[in-house]
């Protein structure tokens, strides 16, 4: 501490706080108290900037605070392996396999793809509140265009797909879709979870965006739908979105018993009581309801999907 703020620390009276106070207003005191603002000065001139707390931490886990829904810890037992991406060819092996298990062509050329995801990565990196994140696993999808309005006729295709592309990797599993010719004009998206603003970006044409798969591990289904509250407008919360992905990258969202469950929290299904995930064992990759939705589950996780 200098000699002057050392003079100016020992010198301070409550009517000179009091003062300093009323100067400021008290709303303003009140926000440097919480720590959310720094006092700047420059070029004669005092100014507040406000602190951006980041929203993810070393592990790239969501930080949940102030949330009323339950949350518990991260099972490191359950844990996902980031895949390497570098050249087009490996954007490339994706696209082919999403195009082949869907039966679709979203003239999304790996170029493209990669170019798209290295924007979005720039962008997350460059904004310190969620630059954390990158921490976690991340997985760039291509959301095919939407040729109907029925999400659960869309789910349905996206888990045949599913399927296919988990045997076609693990030739000796099983993929057992439980809600099979349930789903049907039974899914809608859950409010505030921005899945809504997804479906109607991909009614316009196929969508690029990157997935990161277990942001939330640990986090209630109702507590992953409240924390999108504080979340930037970029981010959104997985639904359709898982599937696809699923499509893309089993070798690494259902690899054994040690990846988490994937919980399609941004989806009801049937009832506003009633959600879907995915989970993945050592012989087999199973999808259907979830547990309760106030449970939170440390092998489980919802997703989030960045826009941009």
């Amino acid at each position: 501490m200098s000699e002057r703020a050392e003079w100016m620390t020992q010198n301070w009276t409550s009517g000179k706080l009091n003062a300093l106070v009323k100067a400021i207003g008290e709303e303003t005191a009140t926000k440097i108290l919480k720590s959310r603002w720094k006092v700047v000065e420059k070029d004669r001139t005092i100014t507040l900037e406000r602190i951006l707390e980041p929203l993810f931490d070393k592990n790239g886990r969501r930080i949940p605070e102030n949330l009323s829904a339950n949350v518990c810890d991260a099972n490191e037992d359950f844990r996902l392996n980031q895949l390497n991406l570098k050249d087009e060819v490996d954007y490339a092996n994706r696209i082919l396999r999403l195009h082949g298990c869907l039966s679709v062509d979203t003239k999304v050329t790996a170029q493209r793809l990669k170019g798209k995801t290295e924007h979005l990565l720039a962008l997350i990196r460059n904004n310190s509140q969620i630059a954390n994140v990158l921490n976690g696993v991340w997985l760039p999808v291509v959301l095919p265009q939407l040729i109907t309005d029925d999400l659960g006729t869309i789910l349905e295709q996206y888990l045949e797909g599913a399927g296919k592309s988990y045997i076609k990797t693990f030739s000796d599993r099983k993929f057992y879709n439980h809600r099979k010719n349930t789903l049907a004009n039974n899914v809608s998206t859950t409010d505030g979870s921005r899945q809504d603003q997804l479906v109607e970006r991909m009614k316009q044409g196929p969508v690029i965006g990157v997935y990161f798969s277990n942001p939330l591990q640990g986090f209630s289904i109702d507590a992953s739908r409240e924390q999108m509250s504080t979340l930037p407008r970029e981010f959104i919360l997985s639904g359709l979105d898982i599937a696809i992905a699923m499509v893309m990258y089993p070798d690494i969202l259902a690899r054994d018993w040690n990846t988490p469950g994937l919980d399609l929290a941004a989806l009801s299904w049937q009832s506003s009581a009633c959600s879907l995930c995915f989970g993945a064992y050592d012989a087999l990759l199973d999808f259907g309801r979830t547990d309760n939705l106030a449970d939170a589950d440390d092998d489980c996780s919802g997703g989030l999907l960045f826009l941009g």
